[in-house]
């Protein structure tokens, strides 16, 4: 019971003084990465994938570093970390720490889905939809079979609108 009381305690103060409080922005002699580095330096994807972020965010005493940042997610994916592909994806789209680039990130969301990460193949069907039925169809059933809550009303609605894809 303590221990739950504690858990929540924890995760009030995460919740309200944010992720600091528990990353925090200290120098690097606050912190340990050696084994989360010589981990990802030996090609563990997820810790690539911890070490990325932190590089992004500039946090647990790094700087913030977007090209190191942008590798290890990049040696991540090549290890199969699909939400490293998402994120990848996602920055390319956005512009985020990296200029804007919607065919990396295109191809940052194929490599995502391809490795199974399902809002990417949700996100492939509705990129489709207005410019290929058939792909848009191929990634939403995909993502639907995989469980995105979305992905049916996607398809019911190509379905209504093409009914002969559909049968």
């Amino acid at each position: 019971m303590f221990a739950r009381f504690i858990a929540l305690c924890g995760l009030i103060v995460f919740i309200f003084f944010g992720p600091h409080q528990f990353f925090g922005h200290g120098s690097a002699a606050e912190y340990d990465n050696s084994h989360l580095i010589a981990d990802a330096a030996a090609g563990d994807p997820e810790a690539q994938y911890t070490l990325a972020h932190l590089n992004l965010k500039g946090r647990g005493g790094l700087d913030k570093n977007t090209a190191a940042g942008v590798g290890l997610l990049e040696q991540a994916v090549d290890g199969g970390h699909r939400e490293a592909a998402l994120d990848l994806a996602l920055l390319y789209l956005n512009g985020m720490q990296v200029e804007k680039d919607n065919v990396r990130a295109l191809g940052w969301f194929k490599k995502a889905a391809d490795l199974g990460q399902v809002d990417a193949q949700y996100y492939l069907g509705l990129a489709y939809k207005s410019i290929d039925a058939g792909e848009a169809l191929r990634w939403l059933r995909m993502a639907e079979k995989n469980g995105h809550a979305g992905a049916a009303a996607e398809l019911d609605e190509i379905c209504r609108e093409a009914p002969d894809l559909c049968n």
